[in-house]
């Protein structure tokens, strides 16, 4: 369900203003993540590592108000619950995209997303029906260690949606490590909100 945020009384009355007239109004931060208990919990259940990845840092998203914050026709409103829509590597070598529901467990989870997967992997076109603005964008580049990223921009229909991209998991002091890199639209939330999404996504990563 979606809500509209009443700008008089909004706290981000002010930078929203200021930022939605930019023509590019989004911004970048790249930093690194501490993965090896998470990698070693997701080996003792025996499930995907970058299911459980993606629903920890998916879940940890729909608890930050700003990461469920979006534009619609150039007014921000707020969803109760955001999904994730991560890019998937299909069999025939394109590109596809899935829409993986936000639940209360992982075990609920992969129970939708492990078929949503394979459904994408043996596709053979690219199906943008399930796209929506209750969503984040995942863009997955296990290749390449990367400091920073950019992303192509539909500017200026901007929804908002925030992209999470994750880069080629490296081994540094003995810990296993992965470029995480958040882009997102200025006038819906400010570099403090990607710093508390990181520092929760990473105690959860570390919980194992």
């Amino acid at each position: 369900m979606k809500h509209i945020i009443k700008l008089d009384t909004w706290e981000r009355k002010d930078l929203f203003q200021h930022f939605i007239k930019y023509s590019d109004p989004y911004f970048g931060i790249t930093t690194n993540i501490d993965c090896t208990q998470a990698y070693a919990k997701a080996k003792e259940l025996g499930v995907s590592f970058f299911l459980y990845y993606f629903y920890l840092s998916l879940d940890t998203a729909n608890t930050i108000s700003e990461f469920r914050t979006r534009l619609e026709e150039g007014k921000p409103i707020i969803f109760d619950r955001i999904c994730g829509s991560p890019t998937v590597l299909r069999n025939d070598g394109g590109l596809g995209f899935a829409m993986l529901e936000h639940k209360n467990s992982f075990e609920d989870f992969l129970k939708f997303a492990e078929p949503e997967i394979e459904r994408i992997k043996t596709s053979s076109d690219l199906d943008t029906s399930k796209d929506c603005p209750e969503t984040i964008y995942y863009s997955i580049i296990p290749w390449i260690k990367f400091t920073s990223v950019t992303h192509s921009m539909d500017l200026p229909n901007t929804e908002g949606v925030p992209i999470l991209t994750f880069g080629k998991m490296f081994e540094e002091n003995g810990r296993k490590m992965m470029p995480l890199g958040v882009n997102a639209h200025h006038a819906l939330m400010d570099g403090m909100h990607v710093a508390k999404f990181v520092e929760s996504f990473q105690e959860r990563l570390s919980q194992g």
